[in-house]
């Protein structure tokens, strides 16, 4: 018996020179900061800003310039090895022939004709060739006139505030539950301290009984009730240690550290209330939860698509310019070159006037986008005010439990005290002794609740409602 008080002497001790040695102790600010910088939901959804925000530079693009600039430089070399010329031998041969010319005399024309007598091939040196030639281009094109550029630009504009505003909603989320897992953890806490009182008083209890009994005042089944009680105790104890050692490792996962480092969390909170109506509650929630206002920009974004898609039905100009310039030899270096410069400006009219429905397939995804945009936006507007009122109305409980666990623990613990002096006078059985102990047990743990699901309820209600 004795060394279970030790136990628990030496348990709190540890505890205390954990705190003391730990490398390092969290307040709930510390933890939200660290689950800000290390949670992977946290790091992908800054992702996605990023990328929308690349998005829309790109959407933002499509009004500006497209210039390209190309050089190029080449050097051949031809070397004659062997040519072989085929010479054909010839001569001339001149006939005469009679002919009537137009005064109707008879003249003699002449007729010149070619013999070939044979031919030779004959080996010739060619001179070597050298080419060298280098070329400077500049060509710049630029969209005059398209209209789903703009549509297309806000719809990009929207995507990043969305992407935004889904940065936010994930902030809220994740402090949501850093400081759901944090008031659970000192829950757990507290309670080892509710538990650890229960071991003691069952054993002194049990140790006040056993004398009784010794003396012949008490009997064996209040001594064996006892022992049980005291068992349950322990057994409650241990159970409730390894509660705070699982919400510790909980905790430390939602930060985004590692559970088996050397990190201890502060015990300091406060009981924290909420003052407003629940009609101010439900209009701030209306105008600051993350998740409706981008859906909000999403239906933007969709609007912005269908628009796109109708005026792809319209044509498009593009201007364009080039200037290129150019610089070449070719044979005999020394006596033959060149070089050329040209420009080019002008502009093209572009209008599709069928596509094989290709349009008309993105014209009809756009409106069932938007369509279904508007959707989860009623359905994300219904279930914000559905959460905002359960949290309020689970408030109000929690004040009015909270002054009552109050109320519980003063009166279990008059009740305990009461029972244990009619208990020795004779007045009270064993069963009335437990039952007290027991009602003191669940009145001081029903308070430590009231106090952590309050906080809890508050930090769900500001969430909710779109508040950090």
């Amino acid at each position: 018996m004795r060394f279970v008080a030790h136990t628990v002497i030496v348990f709190i001790c540890l505890v205390i020179t954990s705190s003391i040695h730990a490398g390092q102790v969290l307040t709930l600010d510390d933890c939200i900061e660290l689950a800000l910088k290390n949670r992977l939901s946290i790091i992908r959804a800054r992702g996605s800003e990023s990328v929308a925000s690349a998005n829309k530079r790109a959407a933002l693009g499509a009004f500006l310039p497209r210039i390209d600039a190309s050089y190029s430089s080449s050097e051949t070399k031809s070397r004659n090895i062997k040519s072989d010329v085929e010479i054909t031998h010839s001569f001339l041969r001149v006939d005469s022939i009679e002919a009537i010319d137009n005064a109707g005399d008879t003249v003699m024309v002449p007729i010149v004709r070619r013999e070939v007598t044979g031919s030779q091939i004959h080996e010739v040196n060619l001179p070597d060739q050298d080419r060298n030639s280098k070329s400077l281009a500049f060509s710049a094109q630029m969209s005059l006139f398209n209209l789903p550029n703009w549509f297309n630009y806000f719809g990009a504009r929207s995507d990043h505030a969305k992407a935004r505003l889904d940065v936010l909603g994930s902030e809220q989320d994740l402090i949501l539950s850093v400081k759901s897992s944090y008031y659970l953890h000192l829950a757990a806490a507290e309670k080892v301290a509710v538990d650890s009182q229960a071991v003691v008083r069952s054993e002194e209890q049990l140790k006040l009984i056993q004398s009784k009994y010794d003396l012949g005042s008490a009997s064996v089944s209040d001594v064996l009730k006892q022992k049980v009680q005291f068992g349950n105790d322990k057994l409650a104890f241990l159970s409730t240690q390894n509660a705070v050692s699982t919400t510790r490792a909980t905790l430390a996962y939602v930060v985004g550290i590692d559970p088996s480092s050397d990190v201890d969390f502060s015990s300091d909170y406060i009981v924290r209330e909420y003052e407003g109506t629940l009609k101010d509650a439900l209009e701030f929630g209306k105008k600051h939860k993350p998740s409706l206002l981008a859906m909000s920009e999403s239906i933007n974004a969709s609007k912005q698509a269908l628009r796109s898609s109708k005026a792809a039905y319209l044509p498009s100009l593009t201007g364009f310019a080039s200037l290129s310039f150019s610089d070449a030899t070719r044979g005999d270096t020394v006596t033959f070159g060149f070089s050329e410069r040209s420009t080019r400006v002008g502009f093209s009219l572009n209008w599709n006037i069928f596509d094989g429905f290709n349009r008309e397939r993105s014209l009809t995804n756009a409106k069932v986008n938007l369509n279904n945009a508007r959707a989860a936006l009623a359905d994300e507007r219904n279930r914000v005010a559905s959460k905002i009122k359960t949290a309020y109305l689970d408030i109000q409980r929690l004040k009015e439990q909270q002054e009552v666990a109050g109320e519980n623990i003063e009166a279990a613990m008059e009740d305990l005290r009461i029972t244990q002096e009619k208990y020795n006078l004779g007045a009270a059985t064993i069963l009335d002794l437990l039952d007290a102990q027991v009602s003191l047990k669940r009145a001081q743990v029903a308070g430590i609740r009231a106090d952590f699901d309050l906080n809890i309820k508050v930090a769900e209600l500001e969430n909710a409602m779109g508040k950090m």
